[in-house]
């Protein structure tokens, strides 16, 4: 007895833990080690199976059934306790009748594949709501308030009143949309945009809330809206709106699960007492036979998956600045068969240069051209018009302040017009000037000119005034998107009918069309808005005609802007 070793159990304890520790490191971020030791106990109980020699093997399913079980049983418990039958309790039930069979490796197999389904389960749902936590965590807590004296307090986002004003640093969430009425600066749009590139914000421009800024100088923001009205607030309702929106699928899938899970239980059952009246051995079979009948006809994937499947994609799109208005829009989505883009800023970036301007006559000089195509393209919010006023800025040449400028109007499809300092002026596309019967009178040579910058992508366009004819014309240009030939690749690959519908001439069309890799008979130009309307119903038509009476429902999706 005197050389006896004496055992520190508190070393014992700190070197257990000290392994289980390693353990875990290796394990699967959220896997517990209880469905780790039920799985390798499981496997040993299944060699018992198999090889005859080793069937003593078997009795490890009750250590399998020990460590997957009790999880289960627990959801299974307090389902029962709402007086509800579902999956864990069909489970648990599986399992426990397993074991009185002393079928231990068919109940280790219940357990444990069980336990690692409500893992995968649980490692889904995690991700989809961390995902639409971030979202939330967009919208700011607290904003630096700027007093009427100037000084700088910290309080709650909600207490903002419209019109109040906010120092935004470097870093800072812009608390809620406004104005900028001190300070230029990098604004990082792509928590509501999706693009990554920081956007220069200078005073009278508008910041949206939630955006951040990136650059080096203190932002003054004039909040234009309450806190709840923002566009990050509207931005997470609608994630928790289409989060609780559900598809069809989700409809059918639970009414589905709740008139099936107790009809299986009732046949079940019928199969594990009747069969007794018929003898031992009858009732030993066919109560297996219910047992299995259990297991395999638990609608577990089916009840489960479904919903953590839409939970995970709206979250995922909304991370990308894409909101999906619930799961039957998500759903709709895999009907689509063919979709229909438009042009000018959707397969092109929107973003229009002045390439060439030629003055027609001498009716005007250059700078009155440009300040008259400035003036006439000022109100309008389309990227082309954008251009114009650029162009007209980088040459020195601002609109006249104090020219009067009445009924001004957008022609759909055409142009613009108005009344300047008396002279009605137009400023449109070729459609317009035929027309008004302007585009005739133009020189051949300029007309041949015209085609020429059509053929070449350019977007053409004219300047007329009333009585003068066209006193000028101009070409703008607009860069292909550089992942739209991705997409369009990607779409035909999944066999969809690809069409572009636009409002420019053929030229820039179908330059469009080459440079993402369609064929020119997929592009409709020259089109109003009517027209593309028109259009997308004849497709839309064309798609459910093709389709037989049993195929799946065929579905159009148009790509656009919102601008024509």
């Amino acid at each position: 007895p005197n050389t006896m070793t004496t055992i520190d159990m508190t070393e014992l304890d700190s070197k257990g833990w000290r392994c289980t520790k390693r353990l875990r490191h290796f394990l699967p971020k959220g896997l517990g080690l209880n469905i780790v030791i039920s799985g390798v106990f499981w496997f040993v109980s299944v060699l018992g199976h198999f090889i005859e020699k080793w069937s003593y093997l078997r009795y490890a399913g009750l250590v399998s059934v020990a460590f997957g079980i009790p999880s289960v049983a627990i959801k299974a418990y307090r389902t029962l306790k709402r007086k509800h039958f579902d999956a864990n309790c069909m489970m648990v039930t599986a399992a426990i009748g397993s074991l009185l069979l002393q079928e231990y490796d068919e109940a280790a197999s219940v357990s444990f594949l069980f336990a690692i389904s409500e893992y995968l389960e649980d490692q889904a749902t995690k991700r989809a709501t961390k995902a639409l936590d971030s979202i939330i965590k967009m919208r700011p807590d607290h904003a630096n308030f700027v007093g009427p004296n100037g000084d700088v307090q910290i309080v709650p986002v909600e207490s903002l009143a419209i019109g109040s004003l906010v120092s935004v640093r470097t870093g800072d969430q812009i608390p809620s949309d406004g104005v900028v009425v001190e300070g230029t600066s990098q604004i990082d749009e792509s928590s509501l945009t999706g693009e990554s590139i920081p956007v220069q914000k200078k005073p009278d421009d508008i910041v949206s809330g939630g955006t951040i800024n990136a650059g080096l100088t203190r932002l003054i923001v004039k909040t234009t809206c309450l806190v709840e009205d923002s566009a990050v607030s509207r931005l997470v309702r609608l994630v928790e709106e289409s989060a609780s929106n559900t598809s069809p699928t989700e409809q059918l899938v639970d009414a589905f699960a709740k008139s099936y899970t107790p009809t299986v239980i009732v046949i079940a059952l019928l199969m594990c007492t009747i069969p007794w009246l018929f003898g031992p051995e009858m009732g030993r079979k066919w109560t297996m036979n219910g047992l299995i009948i259990v297991v395999i006809a638990c609608p577990c994937a089916l009840t489960i998956s479904t919903p953590v499947t839409y939970a995970a994609g709206l979250a995922a799109t909304a991370q990308k600045g894409i909101i999906v208005k619930g799961g039957a829009k998500l759903e709709a989505l895999g009907s689509v068969k063919t979709v229909v883009f438009d042009k000018t800023g959707t397969l092109t970036e929107g973003k229009f240069r002045l390439i060439h301007l030629e003055i027609v006559g001498t009716n005007k000089q250059r700078r009155e051209v440009m300040s008259l195509l400035s003036t006439m393209e000022a109100p309008s919010s389309h990227p082309l018009a954008t251009a114009l006023v650029n162009a007209a800025k980088a040459e020195g040449v601002e609109r006249a302040e104090n020219s009067q400028v009445l009924n001004h109007t957008i022609l759909p499809g055409e142009g613009v017009t108005a009344i300047v300092d008396g002279e009605e002026v137009y400023v449109g596309n070729v459609r317009l000037f035929d027309r008004l019967g302007m585009y005739d009178s133009l020189g051949d040579d300029e007309k041949a000119k015209a085609e020429q910058w059509n053929s070449e992508g350019g977007t053409v366009g004219f300047l007329g005034v009333k009585g003068a004819g066209i006193v000028g014309m101009f070409c703008v240009a607009d860069g292909v998107r550089p992942e739209a030939r991705y997409v369009i690749d990607e779409l035909a690959r999944d066999g969809c009918v690809i069409v572009i519908l636009t409002g420019d001439g053929d030229g820039a069309a179908k330059a469009v069309a080459r440079a993402v890799g369609l064929p020119l008979d997929c592009v409709q130009s020259r089109l109003t808005p009517d027209a593309k309307l028109h259009c997308v119903a004849s497709e839309l038509g064309l798609s459910k005609r093709s389709g037989s009476f049993w195929s799946k429902k065929e579905l159009l999706l148009f790509v656009g802007d919102g601008v024509n």
